[in-house]
């Protein structure tokens, strides 16, 4: 049996989530006391906040025979096969994720090599294995 490799993300998006969600309730707390418009504000900013950490830690990646499978949470998992991926480098200065540029496939199954997209992927434990692994199968 042939198991495909699953990349999980880093554990500082669990510290960032769970900040950012203190912070939030922290302004939650605010509102419901004294009600002001900046402090609403702040409110849905720590949420948006955390609401992106918690997606990023839920986030996972598959390795599979023909690419790359996202699994993101309220959100069907997209494939990325290895012949539409363009390039693959690291991003980010805090926690470097991955960028991944590759052509997108249209509705009839064809690579459109028109305009490339982009997919920033999060940090995973055993980047370097990922990113080496994504190196060695991208069609030069």
């Amino acid at each position: 049996m042939n198991e495909t490799p699953v990349y999980l993300p880093r554990p500082v998006y669990r510290l960032f989530a769970a900040g950012g969600a203190a912070v939030a309730a922290l302004f939650a707390w605010d509102v419901v006391r004294e009600y002001s418009l900046p402090t609403l504000f702040f409110l849905l900013a720590a949420t948006g906040f955390a609401v992106v950490y918690l997606r990023w830690t839920l986030m996972r990646l598959e390795l599979t025979v023909d690419g790359v499978t996202v699994h993101a949470p309220l959100q069907s998992s997209r494939q990325i096969l290895y012949r539409q991926i363009i390039a693959c480098d690291e991003a980010g200065r805090i926690a470097p994720g991955l960028s991944l540029v590759y052509w997108p496939v249209s509705a009839e199954g064809f690579v459109e090599m028109e305009t490339p997209r982009t997919l920033f992927l999060p940090a995973v434990a055993r980047q370097e294995e990922l990113l080496a692994a994504l190196e060695e199968r991208i069609p030069a």
